[in-house]
């Protein structure tokens, strides 16, 4: 099963680490674990509350991935994908 570096993200450090994404599922996902750089690239300043971390996940644990929770950060044009809908 082919597996790729995805870049993670957990709000605040709250617990839920998820991937992060837009409206429609497209994650930043790559060959090679994500660079600092590329981590605040792709967040900007709101690295600093996202606490981003590039995770090696396989097609099958990228699907157990179901509940999509936007981020007001980004306009609610990008989120967070996690395993199950926050408590």
């Amino acid at each position: 099963m082919e597996a790729k570096h995805f870049l993670t993200v957990e709000w605040c450090s709250n617990g839920e680490r998820g991937i992060f994404c837009d409206t429609e599922g497209a994650a930043y996902s790559q060959e090679e674990p994500h660079t600092s750089e590329q981590e605040w690239e792709i967040l900007d300043v709101f690295a600093l509350i996202l606490h981003p971390e590039s995770k090696l996940l396989t097609e099958e644990e990228v699907s157990q991935y179901t509940y999509w929770r936007p981020l007001a950060e980004f306009s609610r044009q990008y989120g967070i994908a996690l395993k199950e809908k926050p408590k």
